[in-house]
């Protein structure tokens, strides 16, 4: 379980978490500075939301961590041939993975929406975008071969359940 993991493999989880949490909202700000245009009507409901939405998100993407780290036994740093930390020695279909496939790529996406109506801005809402299409993307080309390959007819059983992003809150297990 948690055991197997190196004192890198944290490290490169710690590193890696702030890199994709600091890097982005960082642009944001930056974004929001040089072109500030609002697109909610005040901002204390963009702060309320945006606080709500990164929050769920946040939350989301730690949970979806420590289920991939503690029962799937691998790391969230796995992309491709791209290998810093261990690969998942099995399929997780539970907790966050119950209510969809992809849950640390909408938790990321929750998140940087939540910042973007924070700092109520239009222009900083193409890093949430961008992030939607990118996880699409890995998922589809990255992820579900790795998947299907590793875990044939378990995954496809999970694929046939449980969707893509968008997730079916009664079906938690």
């Amino acid at each position: 379980m948690a055991a197997d993991f190196t004192f890198k493999d944290y490290a490169v989880l710690a590193a890696g978490s702030l890199t994709v949490l600091l890097v982005p909202s960082a642009l944001m700000l930056g974004i929001a500075r040089l072109w500030p245009l609002g697109f909610l009507p005040s901002l204390k409901i963009g702060q309320a939301l945006g606080a709500l939405s990164s929050a769920a998100g946040l939350a989301l993407t730690c949970w979806a961590v420590y289920e991939l780290m503690h029962t799937g036994r691998g790391g969230p740093a796995v992309l491709g041939p791209v290998r810093l930390m261990p690969q998942s020695r099995c399929l997780v279909t539970g907790g966050p993975y119950s209510l969809c496939r992809n849950p640390m790529h909408l938790g990321l996406f929750l998140f940087y929406l939540g910042l973007s109506c924070a700092i109520n801005s239009l222009f900083s809402l193409i890093i949430p975008a961008v992030t939607l299409i990118t996880s699409w993307a890995v998922a589809v080309w990255v992820d579900e071969p790795r998947l299907k390959q590793d875990f044939a007819g378990e995954y496809e059983e999970w694929a046939l359940r449980v969707p893509r992003f968008w997730p079916k809150f009664g079906r938690l297990r």
